[in-house]
């Protein structure tokens, strides 16, 4: 198990797009945390900066502190970050389209002994019997949860102590959101993961985290449990769409929103 913490973090791109002010967000060994907000929060941003990747996307940390069971990584690279245990599953699921089922894998498993690899990969089939069955085909030809799926076994094929997941949801029908909450909470129970959710999806969030973090407008709107959140009229109607809403009901909202940031 592994501790993650961030203090007060800002972020900019190309030197002048302020994407975080002042974000803080701590998860607890073995803890399951979400982090919830609208397109343009700053959610992915948080990813890529826990993850070492911003420079790649003309980004970079301008003020605060990132560390991993203490360990400062605030402006390590991604390499570095991997090899403290942190794994990334970025949006957009970005699989090796030409390659097929058992070489992503494969690839993913490339810093474990042979043995080691089959018998995570024979872990990897049985958990998704469906990867299995398409083992030889081009994972760009994969569905969505099938694709979504090997991302999944390929980041367990690098042994993570924190699993940082973006947008698992995105684009899947719910009975495959599902599927994918329970098996991220079987990982996260089993392996003793630390894991972040990164998630529009609130609902599906709600099911298999014990806090949340919402951010807005790059900082954080909201912080508590998961019950909490739940019982929050502000947090349920702005982000889940509970209650009513035009004329006096939008301007509440509205108020509401202003207060938190």
């Amino acid at each position: 198990m592994a501790s993650l913490n961030v203090e007060n973090l800002k972020v900019v791109y190309r030197g002048v797009i302020l994407a975080l002010n002042g974000v803080s967000l701590r998860a607890e060994p073995g803890e399951a945390v979400g982090l919830l907000g609208p397109n343009g929060a700053g959610k992915s941003t948080l990813v890529r900066a826990i993850a070492g990747l911003l420079h790649q996307y003309e980004g970079r940390v301008l003020d605060g502190k990132i560390t991993l069971n203490g360990q400062d990584i605030t402006h390590a690279s991604a390499l570095k970050v991997a090899a403290l245990g942190l794994t990334p599953i970025l949006e957009g699921r970005p699989v090796f389209r030409y390659l097929t089922v058992l070489e992503n894998l494969t690839a993913a498993a490339h810093k474990l002994s042979p043995a080691r690899a089959r018998a995570i990969t024979e872990e990897v089939f049985a958990r998704f019997p469906r990867l299995y069955e398409r083992r030889r085909e081009q994972a760009g030809y994969l569905s969505g949860g099938e694709q979504q799926m090997l991302l999944l076994g390929m980041a367990l094929l690098t042994e993570p102590r924190v699993l940082v997941v973006d947008e698992p949801s995105l684009g899947l029908a719910p009975i495959l959101v599902e599927e994918v909450m329970r098996v991220l909470g079987e990982l996260r129970r089993e392996k003793g993961l630390t894991l972040i959710l990164v998630e529009q999806n609130a609902r599906a969030a709600f099911s298999l985290v014990e806090r949340v973090y919402v951010l807005e407008q790059g900082r954080v709107a909201f912080e508590g449990s998961t019950q909490v959140a739940q019982s929050d009229a502000d947090v349920m109607e702005f982000y889940l769409g509970a209650g009513a809403s035009g004329g006096f009901a939008e301007a509440k909202r509205y108020r509401r929103r202003k207060r938190w940031v």
